[in-house]
């Protein structure tokens, strides 16, 4: 998350192709195309597409850094400037807008850079100038000459329309909730605390990027884990090395590793990652945050953060995550029980428990003992090439788009491919996106998709499409073998990209409202419905074939037992989230920052509450980088599952399901093309043609 100068609405910068032929696809492969042979098409459809320019040297990131902050200040001053009898929504709000779209086109390559560059030094230097921006464009949010020329137009009571009417209610929320209802004196103080946390959110995350937690194995200890991937680990004679950081390690190990003290120690690893260097600074991040919402009058920053969310306040989070609880509690309970029951024949031991370093494995037993399951084995169904071509003929096929790989003029690392999506129907440009989809040293180490140009209509007249990146890690080839997915894998796969599918369908028309740009508690309803669609086997015989047979397809018994395993352990993960979501609450819960606790004990003890406790040795909230981006909003994940269960429901009960396209267009114009320029809350209802309700999600768990 980046501040926008104007603050009004932070942008979210989100919260690799291998050649492959498979039954009844085209190969994925680069084509002749430039961004240039759309230029004629673009300019009939009056659409705009921009390959953005990433900066290669520490010298231009700061000539960028310098450019943005003189233009805000250029512009900044002229806005102040004006004559306060003859302001306009233009001169005052609009202005803003235009701006922000411009500075968010040079900014975010420089993000890009900072999460993804092979160069440690360029990405210091991102990181470094980034606080530097984040300094200016806080204090500059505070600037009371640029409030008073827009506090006189809002002084005028205009009579405005459509997407202006919400710019003008969210900039006059937002200058409220900086505190410009406080004396100059209260503000400043203000002013000067959102700026401290904002350098230190910026340091937690290059805490999380930049440093790792290394546990050595030898091949005895790893019994359980395939050689070939053993060999991608391997160290020394009899030694292996597995980074805490790195998704693939950490569910490797807990999934198939038959020793348990074995998976304990990498839980542990992950569960300490940046623990020495990252919990001082959340300690003083959240001191921060609760005298910020104490100055500014709320009763605690997860109050604050809320308000201009579909919750509005703590209350209704914490009673939904509460309730949520209790509803789960008897089949979590059975659910642990079911695991516990194989770790006792397991192990011979009539006391065992489950820990937390057991779930995965155990889990992973009782789908193959249970129904049949081994997540190891459908992984040769599920090739990465194969996976992204599937996934490109879905959403060419629901949203009526034509998805096709052009020359990347400046790749930033092997193997970043970039893409464009145009309209099938009409040939209109759409929007481009980057592909970075496996692990490199000092790579952001999750999976993302990253804003890098919104989409807004021009002063021209004409459209900006939105250019967005993928940033993931997905299991890289090993051997002689493709990449191979698991089944979570592919769904995270759908999911991403579905994140990129609302940035680039949008036609919100200013950049405040486009692409991802929607409450934080909605942000991943899109991404979430869209991963229904691998529970259709019309859906995955597109491409889920073996690598080595391709004329197996995954049996529908296979499938219907996935679902059944789902809701077998349904329990277990909303449990899971539930105690993440529970701990970044009532973290940031305190109404004083005299109030605040030891934060790693508080993740510890809430997480132990609500699911189960990590390894005494570690405190997994400092390596939660949803912390500095999801504060007081982690609940949005199982708050938009609710959501996108209800929106898949339409799909469930139509003919032809979830490749049905006219529930797929009316999905695109209703939902992912809007953006925030209108409630989220109608978009869903224009949707669903009625009330959303939580029964379709309450099926899914199992407890209705």
């Amino acid at each position: 998350m980046r501040y926008s100068p104007r603050m009004c609405l932070p942008r979210l910068l989100s919260f690799s192709v291998l050649v492959c032929f498979s039954a009844g696809l085209t190969a994925i492969a680069a084509s002749a195309k430039t961004v240039a042979d759309f230029a004629e098409t673009a300019k009939q459809h009056k659409v705009t597409l921009t390959i953005p320019a990433f900066p290669t040297t520490p010298n231009a990131i700061k000539e960028t850094i310098d450019g943005v902050i003189a233009r805000y200040t250029e512009v900044g001053d002229q806005v102040a400037g004006q004559d306060l009898a003859k302001v306009t929504f233009q001169s005052t709000m609009g202005v803003f807008d235009d701006l922000d779209s411009w500075a968010e086109t040079r900014l975010n390559p420089v993000s890009i850079v900072e999460n993804t560059s092979t160069d440690a030094e360029l990405r210091k230097v991102a990181t470094e100038e980034f606080v530097r921006f984040q300094d200016f464009a806080v204090g500059f949010s505070y600037r009371e000459d640029i409030y008073k020329a827009v506090k006189a137009y809002a002084d005028t009571r205009p009579a405005l329309e459509g997407e202006e009417v919400r710019l003008f209610q969210d900039t006059m929320a937002s200058y409220k909730r900086r505190g410009f209802e406080l004396s100059k004196e209260a503000r400043t103080d203000v002013e000067a605390m959102q700026k401290e946390v904002s350098k230190l959110s910026t340091e937690f995350d290059q805490n999380i990027r930049e440093t790792d937690t290394i546990e050595k194995f030898t091949k005895a200890e790893l019994e359980g884990l395939p050689d070939d991937f053993l060999e991608s680990v391997k160290t020394g004679d009899d030694e292996y090395a597995f980074s805490g950081k790195i998704a693939a390690h950490f569910s490797k190990v807990l999934t198939l590793a038959k020793n348990e003290e074995t998976r304990k120690r990498m839980l542990s690893a992950r569960s300490r990652h940046a623990m020495a260097i990252n919990l001082p600074v959340l300690q003083k991040v959240v001191k921060l945050r609760a005298e910020i919402a104490n100055r500014l009058g709320y009763a605690t920053w997860a109050d604050y953060k809320t308000e201009d969310r579909m919750a509005k306040n703590e209350k209704t989070v914490r009673n939904f995550l509460e309730d949520l609880s209790r509803g789960l509690q008897p089949k979590f309970e059975a659910e642990l029980a079911a695991l516990r029951a194989i770790k006792v024949k397991e192990t011979g031991k009539a006391d065992a428990e489950i820990r937390s370093w057991d779930t995965f494995y155990y889990e992973d037993k009782l789908l193959q003992q249970d129904y049949a399951i081994d997540h190891e084995a459908l992984r040769a169904y599920f090739p990465y090439s194969q996976c992204l071509a599937g996934l490109f003929e879905v959403y060419e096929t629901i949203f009526g788009l034509k998805i096709e790989e052009i020359e990347n003029p400046q790749p930033w690392a092997k193997g970043v491919t970039l893409h464009a999506v145009t309209d099938a129907a009409t040939g209109k440009p759409m929007g481009l996106f980057y592909l970075d989809m496996f692990p490199r040293e000092g790579k952001y180490n999750h999976f993302a998709q990253f804003g890098i140009i919104l989409g807004k209509e021009l002063a021209d007249g004409t459209y900006q499409r939105p250019t967005v990146a993928l940033i993931c890690n997905f299991p890289e080839p090993q051997g002689d073998k493709p990449s191979l997915l698991s089944f979570d894998e592919v769904e995270t796969l759908f999911h991403e990209f579905g994140h990129c599918m609302h940035s680039i369908l949008t036609e919100a028309k200013l950049a405040s409202h486009s692409c991802t740009s929607v409450p934080r508690d909605f942000v991943e309803a899109p991404s979430q419905v869209l991963e229904y669609w691998l529970r259709d086997k019309q859906v995955l015989d597109l491409f889920a074939a073996d690598y080595r047979d391709p004329s197996k397809k995954i049996p529908a018994e296979v499938l219907k037992n996935l679902d059944a395993a789902d809701l077998a352990q349904a329990a277990m993960h909303y449990r899971g989230q539930i105690g993440y979501a529970m701990t970044d609450l009532l973290m940031h819960n305190f109404a004083h920052p005299i109030q605040v606790q030891d934060v790693g004990k508080i993740g510890n003890d809430v997480l132990a509450t609500y699911f189960l406790a990590r390894p005494d040795d570690s405190a997994f909230v400092a390596g939660f980088g949803h912390l500095m981006g999801y504060d007081a909003g982690y609940y949005g994940y199982a708050w938009s599952d609710v959501i996108a269960a209800d929106i898949a429901s339409i799909f469930e009960k139509a003919p032809g399901r979830f490749m049905n396209k006219e529930l797929g267009m009316k999905l695109r114009t209703e939902i992912f093309s809007r953006g925030d320029s209108r409630d989220v809350g109608e978009s869903v209802e224009a949707f669903l043609g009625r009330p959303r309700t939580m029964d379709a999600f309450l099926i899914k768990l199992g407890i209705q």
